[in-house]
């Protein structure tokens, strides 16, 4: 294996002196402190500085192997690597490119930022990611943390879905503690969150705890906050609208003295200033307070007077209201 000192600017050095047949139209090593090729691969160190495609690779050693024809297969780099896209960013303890497959593997310790279709960050630390190079579906796993705008999310893993080159889903899931989500309104806990990213509406599945102050204009710290569980959950950004469902067990839920199941329940809040204005309880609704229980198909909580009623149709089985004495 022939060995080359470089120094910074050797460019010319590097595309002339070695035999490089596919390198020079995608490849352009910009500097090396130490170069070392045969047929079989390149081996680089020392503060390495790489132009591919549309992207800038840096790091402290690196390694980039062909196959029997010369075309490039693999590039692998070691140390604390980056690269960045002009999309894209990523950072970790080793970062592997397979060429023809057009995807960038990173391990240990590893940083990312996505930008949306509004150019907004989306960043990613967790312990593997695979991405796209062409700008399509990605994936991330161990000790995943992602933060977006005012969304912050953990669990085990993530697959983010592209649309038109761009993020537009991201599925979290996690397989032994729940994944958390963490928004100004809510605190959520669940096997799996689906996140829309460009409406940033929310879609919760399987063990569902979740913590909603229901006033979205005032601070946590001024309000009693809503306490729930069901199987299901979808909050709707646009409207504020929190919707919560089970299938084998019936929804739970609580808010200062008024604790409630049903098979569904509701948050609704105004569509133009987003206070809160009831709470729906609906399908075979059990609502009590301190003073009364109210059991109906559909039993509504009134945020204005605090007071529960029930809408139940003629058809629909009776409602029974029970007045409990007070001491």
């Amino acid at each position: 294996m022939k060995k080359i000192s470089l120094i910074s600017g050797a460019i010319c050095l590097i595309t002339t002196a070695m035999p490089l047949p596919l390198f020079a139209e995608e490849i352009q090593i910009k500097h090396a402190d130490i170069l070392e090729a045969d047929k079989e691969q390149i081996l680089i160190k020392g503060n390495i500085i790489i132009n591919f495609k549309d992207a800038v690779i840096e790091a402290p050693e690196g390694q980039i192997t062909t196959n029997e024809k010369g075309e490039q297969e693999t590039a692998r780099f070691t140390g604390r690597s980056k690269i960045k896209l002009k999309d894209r960013y990523i950072e970790a303890d080793k970062i592997t490119v397979r060429i023809n497959e057009k995807i960038i593997y990173a391990e240990g310790k590893t940083i990312s930022e996505l930008r949306d279709k509004n150019n907004e960050p989306i960043k990613i630390e967790c312990d593997y990611q695979e991405l796209s190079w062409e700008g399509e579906n990605a994936n991330a796993k161990g000790n995943l943390r992602t933060k977006y705008q005012e969304t912050n999310i953990k669990a085990d893993s993530v697959k983010i879905i592209y649309k038109n080159k761009k993020p537009n889903e991201a599925i979290f899931t996690s397989n032994k503690n729940s994944a958390k989500l963490e928004q100004p309104s809510n605190i959520t806990t669940a096997n799996e969150f689906v996140f829309n990213i460009p409406t940033h509406n929310v879609l919760a599945h399987g063990d569902v705890m979740s913590t909603v102050w229901p006033n979205t204009n005032e601070e946590r710290e001024t309000q009693e906050p809503i306490f729930l569980t069901s199987d299901n959950l979808y909050i709707d950004n646009s409207t504020g609208k929190v919707t919560a469902k089970s299938d084998k067990t019936k929804v739970k839920l609580s808010y200062t003295d008024t604790n409630g199941e049903s098979l569904e329940a509701y948050l609704i809040r105004d569509k133009n200033n987003g206070n809160p204005e009831k709470i729906v309880f609906k399908g075979n609704a059990n609502v009590k307070q301190q003073d009364k229980e109210l059991i109906s198909e559909e039993v509504v909580f009134s945020f204005n007077d605090k007071k529960l009623t029930s809408t139940s149709s003629t058809n629909a089985r009776p409602k029974t209201i029970i007045y409990k004495k007070s001491n």
